[in-house]
Parts: structure tokens; C-alpha cells; sequence
């Protein structure tokens, strides 16, 4: 079902990643999405399965993050920052993705006046992301993307996922959108007592 989903409609682009409900501060995990593109069809040169990060704030060439596998219940690493901060420009014509996909992963004005900018960075994968083989079971889709999480995030037995010395109870919800191309995953992260979720919103839309 989610074989053809690579990117999103400006209708319902709320984020490739929110984190939060204000503005994230620097003491908080620096959490996001991550979503798995290609270029447009016909596109030369053709670049397939690139991976992009979306992220409440800045990151730098060389940071680390680790991705959920959700259908296996496990943490993967490494996703790493291979470029420098993309704008819509950047996205257009150095990786000749279709203007769905950079709005999918660049937010609409509306979005971005209230989040801020997201941060957008190509990326790559090594250790053991290179080579990972990702569930095949009917209507797991991982592999296009999803939560992304500090490289030194873990998950128990429990599903409870660990940031540093933090525990976090993970919820997970997918909102299909109302004309069925597609649907908006949203990830919860829930601190122990009174502190306020992290939330991550990663759409996935029929191209």
C-alpha cells in the first residue's frame, strides 16, 4: 500500500517533523523524521533512495541520528548529516526532486510560522543501516521513513524507547488523509511524569 509513497501534499503538510509542542529548546533530544526519496522520473542524473532528515533545529555534517524500525521494534544506526542545511532550490536542482517532495519535506507558510523552518539535510547510511534488511510483512513501510532519534536512542522489551538517561513511552497513530493518497504518521514521546511530549510528524503521500 505504501510502496508508492515518497512525499506529500501542501495541503497537509504539518511536518516531515515537529518535535514538541512549543519550540524545542537545545536541552531537549533532538528528534525528528526522515523520510526515503528519489528523483523525478526522468530526472538525470537519477538518484534513488536518498535519505533526508527533517529537524526542529540545526544540525551539523557528521551528526549521527539512529531510525525506529516500527515493524521490528528495534533502533538502527546510522543515518549521518551529509550536507550542508537544503532549502527548496538546493532540493530542486541538485537532487531534481518534484515540488510535492520539497514541500513535503520544507513545510507550507502556515506551518512554518508557527514550528519555524524545519532544518532539511541529506543524508547517508553506514553501520549497520547500510546493509539492513527491513521487515517484508504486508503494510510495513520503515524503510520510507518515519521517527529519527539521537545514534545513542534504544528501546527495550517494553517498546519504551530510552534518549540518554531519559525513558520515553512511544505512541504511535497514522492519520490517513481525506482523499486516501496517503496518510500523516504521528509519534508521540511521552516523559516520565509532567513534562510535555515530543511530537513528530512524518506524511507520507501517494507521487
Amino acid at each position: 500500500m505504501f510502496e508508492g509513497m515518497f512525499a506529500g501534499r501542501l495541503a497537509l503538510l504539518l511536518a516531515a517533523a515537529l518535535v514538541g509542542t512549543s519550540a524545542a529548546s537545545a536541552a531537549e533530544p533532538l528528534v525528528g523524521g526522515w523520510r526515503n526519496l528519489h528523483s523525478a522520473s526522468g530526472a538525470e542524473p537519477m538518484l534513488r533512495d536518498v535519505p533526508f532528515a527533517v529537524l526542529p533545529r540545526a544540525a551539523t555534517e557528521g551528526d549521527r541520528f539512529a531510525i525506529l524500525d516500527r515493524e521490528s521494534k528495534r533502533v538502527v544506526c546510522c543515518l549521518v548529516v551529509d550536507s550542508p542545511r537544503l532549502d527548496a532550490i538546493a532540493l530542486e536542482t541538485r537532487y531534481r526532486l518534484p515540488g510535492v517532495w520539497i514541500a513535503d519535506l520544507t513545510g507550507d507558510e502556515a506551518y512554518n510560522r508557527r514550528r519555524g523552518e524545519p532544518h532539511v539535510y541529506a543524508m547517508k547510511r553506514v553501520d549497520d543501516l547500510v546493509d539492513y534488511a527491513y521487515s517484508d510483512a504486508p503494510e510495513a513501510y520503515s524503510d520510507l521513513g518515519g521517527l529519527l532519534l539521537p545514534a545513542d536512542a534504544g528501546m527495550d522489551a517494553s517498546g519504551t524507547l530510552t534518549l540518554g538517561a531519559d525513558r520515553y513511552r512511544l505512541q504511535f497513530t497514522s492519520l490517513p488523509f481525506a482523499d486516501e493518497n496517503g496518510a500523516l504518521d504521528r509519534y508521540t514521546l511521552q516523559p516520565a511524569g509532567s513534562a510535555p511530549a515530543l511530537v513528530v510528524e512524518v506524511p507520507f503521500s501517494t507521487y
